[in-house]
């Protein structure tokens, strides 16, 4: 469960960083479009709130609470780190 939780803020972060223009393009290689934003941005919050069960389910009420702060302050940091820091795939000339 623990994993879990943290594998989920990783990915809510993701979602949240892939629905802004900047990164959706340098990553994906196109600006995304205002349904495809909506959806990512939705698609993080679902993942925060399954990260929430998580962390409830592995820790308890009292702990659980602390360690999903946590967990989220670990996928955010990790999240923009990588795309900020990791270098972008340049695309490959199809001839």
């Amino acid at each position: 469960m623990t994993l879990l939780c943290i594998i989920s803020a990783v990915i809510a972060f993701a979602l949240f960083g892939l629905s802004t223009d900047t990164h959706h393009q340098q990553r994906l290689g196109a600006r995304p479009g205002t349904l495809r934003k909506r959806a990512f941005k939705r698609g993080a919050w679902v993942a925060v709130a399954v990260c929430c069960l998580f962390a409830f389910a592995a820790k308890g009420a009292i702990y659980g609470a602390i360690f999903w702060l946590g967990a989220l302050s670990f996928g955010a940091a990790a999240t923009f780190l990588f795309l900020n820091l990791a270098p972008v795939a340049k695309p490959r000339n199809s001839k």
